[in-house]
């Protein structure tokens, strides 16, 4: 198992860390809501700049529609549900809760609150079902990353055996592929249950069921 482990954690996985983080970077993958916020921070300032210059009326109410945008980070609002957000109790709470959770909700500007956007996550039942699949999931997925450290214990003995008798490079992809695939499914479990509960907290905060 050792000659296994020692190449692994040695160069495959400082390899793969380096290579996540750079293709991460190119792809914007880094704070998007970041790199949102300045674009549309841009677009505000120019399109003021261009009402300066030029005196229409239809531009400057663009410089505030991508003002909004940018505090609300994101682009698919109507101008009615962002300034609702913008004027809530807590807008820097609620706005970055409704960020983080968005695939989820929609917006009723007045008064404000959350709806749904799915019929199906109304009924508490079916949200208690998918929060038990993703739990479920998640372990699941943790158990499966951490699974190559103990093949020698829990794998069968013929299993272990002919993993034995793999060449270095094959067992060394195979253990990637299972570590890969296990995290892959955690990450990904843990990321939707995470928005569930923030738009649950956000509904409960303005108290809508």
């Amino acid at each position: 198992m050792e000659e296994i482990l020692s190449p692994l954690v040695k160069y495959i996985i400082p390899f793969i860390t380096t290579l996540i983080a750079v293709v991460a970077l190119f792809k914007g993958w880094v704070f998007p809501s970041d790199r949102l916020f300045d674009k549309q921070k841009k677009l505000s300032k120019f399109s003021y700049e261009l009402y300066k210059i030029s005196g229409e009326e239809h531009l400057k109410e663009l410089s505030v529609e991508y003002g909004y945008a940018a505090i609300t980070k994101e682009l698919f609002l109507t101008k009615e549900q962002r300034i609702a957000l913008i004027k809530s109790k807590d807008p820097t709470r609620d706005i970055d809760l409704f960020r983080k959770c968005s695939s989820l909700l929609t917006i009723r500007p007045s008064p404000l609150s959350f709806e749904w956007k799915a019929p199906r996550h109304k009924f508490k039942l079916y949200r208690g079902l998918v929060e038990l699949v993703r739990v479920t999931l998640y372990f699941g997925g943790a158990y499966l990353a951490t699974l190559p450290l103990t093949f020698n214990v829990l794998l069968p003995e013929r299993a272990y055996a002919k993993f034995l008798t793999l060449s270095l490079l094959n067992k060394w992809l195979l253990v990637l592929y299972i570590v890969s695939v296990g995290a892959g499914v955690a990450l990904t479990s843990l990321h939707g249950l995470s928005k569930l509960t923030f738009a649950r907290e956000l509904r409960k905060r303005h108290l809508t069921y």
